[in-house]
């Protein structure tokens, strides 16, 4: 779906835990530069191949890839693309760094998250494992709170912590776009907050008190990975969740 000239939210298919459901990568491009936020899993790259060309961006001409947050359907994508594009550079934030490249233990694996994955039958739960043991990737350098990416009209990166450490928002200048990872989700066409189920209440805490650094910005639209689009006064509605 189009946002505005130059970003680009795409809805790609995505089966994981059992169940079928669409994600919303996004795309932000220029005439020198084609940041993907976010790459699923590796079973989504036809489909975000496919959806870029719509686009009528080359996958060839992806450059760079920001990573919102460490979780394996936002990162165990990242792997098949650097095996077609090996130059396509990697951010995160450096928080989640060490769990992306593999130094820790993914935060996941360690909270009730792996009650999910046991319930699954076992073939189903050792194809997530290995995704997981698979998905680790070199992070080529890290994004800090409040730095801005001259490129592409202009991104702003906002460390959200709580859903995982590193947690970061992205806003886009040019066409006042939030893209949220999973710091917020749209379910039934409301605009909510993190998925509680992920976090402790100290960590969801967390999550909640990082949307004040949102009232800083005049937004537009709200790219959530899950849930999609939301444009239906943004600050007002994140006014009502804090």
């Amino acid at each position: 779906m189009k946002i505005k000239d130059g970003i680009e939210m795409l809805e790609i298919s995505m089966k994981l835990l059992g169940r079928e459901r669409n994600v919303y990568p996004t795309i932000i491009w220029d005439d020198n530069n084609v940041i993907l936020v976010d790459a699923a899993i590796p079973d989504c790259l036809p489909e975000i191949k496919d959806a870029m060309k719509k686009v009528g961006v080359p996958f060839e001409g992806l450059d760079s890839i920001i990573v919102t947050h460490q979780d394996i359907d936002h990162v165990g994508g990242i792997n098949p693309i650097l095996k077609e594009l090996p130059q396509v550079k990697i951010f995160a934030h450096e928080d989640d760094k060490p769990y992306i490249e593999g130094e820790k233990k993914w935060i996941r694996l360690n909270t009730n998250f792996m009650n999910r994955i046991n319930n699954l039958p076992e073939e189903e739960r050792d194809n997530i494992l290995n995704l997981f043991e698979n998905s680790n990737v070199k992070i080529n350098d890290t994004l800090e709170d409040g730095q801005e990416l001259e490129c592409c009209g202009g991104i702003i990166v906002i460390h959200t912590p709580g859903h995982t450490p590193g947690h970061i928002c992205l806003y886009h200048k040019q066409s006042r776009t939030l893209i949220v990872g999973d710091a917020m989700n749209v379910v039934d066409g409301w605009l909510t907050g993190p998925n509680k189920d992920a976090m402790n209440e100290k960590d969801a805490q967390t999550a909640y008190d990082s949307f004040k650094k949102f009232e800083n910005y005049e937004i537009k639209n709200i790219i959530t990975y899950h849930g999609g689009l939301f444009n239906d006064n943004p600050n007002q509605k994140i006014k009502e969740l804090l």
